[in-house]
């Protein structure tokens, strides 16, 4: 099995490569749905971060809810909270995409859709990484465009996550979303036909 990992900074297109990948028939693992899914249900981690941030549940029906838009606005702002954050949600979400690999393990191709694939390591199990990049105005206009957004968030995100050029000295494939999905689509092809005649980096 071959494991392609996505990754790239805030707004550059990760989806759209990881839902093009789906669309050839390649799983892909999809860690801030994860991550979304774990803040929504995993009633263990509510509670942890009831514990730690209080100010950032709140009460419906009797059950503790994440203010996810609070939580992120602490966490972007203070370097120890985000730590923290992280130490109880990136355990769970390694697991999960262990359990998706066992899962797929028959499959000769898998993508790791991982924001903080760098950050974390995870670049280690990776045969393959698809850096998503575009132009900072396009970035801009993308991640300015979503609910609950401001430029100082984006600022602190942005800030929050290895710069391209710190990334692209790991040697990734970078995969450009300027030029339209079209574009993007072929650069992608043209990738996973390399892979095809490669095979796994390790072999």
């Amino acid at each position: 099995m071959i494991i392609i990992g996505i990754t790239g900074s805030i707004g550059m297109g990760k989806t759209t490569v990881s839902c093009m990948l789906r669309f050839m028939n390649i799983p892909v693992f999809d860690s801030d749905k994860k991550v979304k899914n774990i803040l929504e249900k995993n009633y263990e981690v509510i509670d942890k971060i009831y514990k730690t941030w209080p100010e950032t549940i709140y009460i419906s029906k009797s059950k503790k809810i994440v203010n996810k838009t609070a939580l992120s606005d602490i966490i972007f702002n203070d370097t120890e909270s985000k730590n923290k954050l992280e130490k109880i949600i990136h355990p769970i979400v390694e697991k999960e995409r262990n359990l998706f690999l066992k899962k797929h393990k028959h499959f000769s191709i898998v993508g790791l859709d991982v924001p903080l694939l760098y950050e974390t390591g995870a670049d280690k199990i990776c045969d393959y990484v698809f850096l998503v990049n575009t132009s900072k105005r396009i970035q801009k206009k993308r991640v300015l465009s979503r609910e609950n957004m401001t430029e100082t968030k984006f600022d602190l995100i942005n800030n929050s996550q290895w710069d391209f050029k710190k990334k692209k000295k790991e040697h990734p494939w970078i995969v450009s979303t300027s030029f339209g999905r079209v574009f993007s689509f072929f650069v992608i092809l043209k990738y996973l036909f390399k892979i095809a005649i490669c095979g796994k980096k390790n072999d």
